[in-house]
């Protein structure tokens, strides 16, 4: 079973693609907040972004997240590694996000 510490671990990983200076200027307005649930050990994590920058990974649910995302922490690793895209997890009904439609495509630039 992933632990908490291993999610986190992962989510930070994204976080440094977020900031990193090729996508960053894709996130410098951003004040979103992206939650993830992980039904296969039943957690939430979130992170709030200001101005495009990622806060801490916070394990806990939050409301109104503009940003929300369900998928199995095995299928949000192979996601975050490159080893399947957002666009295949969602067309086989392993990934539900709820966010704006402009939204979704900035994200896309994180695959």
């Amino acid at each position: 079973m992933v632990t908490d510490e291993e999610i986190i671990k992962e989510i930070n990983v994204l976080k440094k693609r977020i900031t990193d200076e090729k996508l960053a200027r894709h996130f410098k307005n951003w004040n979103k907040i992206m939650q993830y649930y992980f039904p296969d050990v039943d957690a939430y994590f979130h992170i709030k972004l200001v101005n495009g920058v990622p806060g801490d990974v916070i394990k806990g649910k939050v409301e109104k997240p503009e940003i929300s995302y369900k998928m199995t922490t095995e299928d949000f690793f192979a996601l975050n590694r490159g080893e399947i895209s957002g666009l295949k997890l969602y067309n086989q009904k392993r990934l539900k996000i709820k966010a704006s439609m402009p939204d979704i495509l900035k994200l896309q630039k994180l695959n």
